[in-house]
């Protein structure tokens, strides 16, 4: 059983069942709904409502057998986050949405987006 006080240290990431190993620069915007307020004249509290897309934004180890090229080329793929704290978020239909870069620190820099991200428990 899972200590209730572990708060997420490391994740992994498998895009389409292959894992990708990363630093730990990952990031998740698990989007949906976002309001905003819309004043009336004589009441509050009302608002609007939108969707917003997940974002998914990863620090991949670039090393031999990784291409970015096949990474960039990504419109409907499975992303998965998975904590060690045992949750999973789930991006379906996800895609590659910034152009992807890497340095000579051995990183590459990957983007993807997507629907509002599932959580699995």
């Amino acid at each position: 059983m899972a200590n209730p006080n572990q708060v997420v240290g490391q994740v992994k990431i498998t895009i389409d069942g292959t894992t990708y190993s990363s630093s730990k620069e990952a990031t998740l915007e698990i989007g949906g709904p976002s309001r905003e307020a819309v004043a009336g004249d004589y009441e509050a509290g009302a608002f609007t409502e939108s969707t917003n897309p997940a974002k998914l934004t990863v620090s991949l180890l670039y090393k031999k057998g990784v291409s970015l090229a096949a990474l960039r080329a990504i419109d409907n793929a499975t992303a998965v986050l998975t904590t060690d704290t045992g949750i999973q978020w789930i991006v379906r239909n996800a895609y590659t949405s910034d152009v992807i870069s890497f340095g000579q620190d051995g990183k590459a820099s990957l983007v993807m987006g997507g629907p509002p991200a599932e959580e699995v428990l």
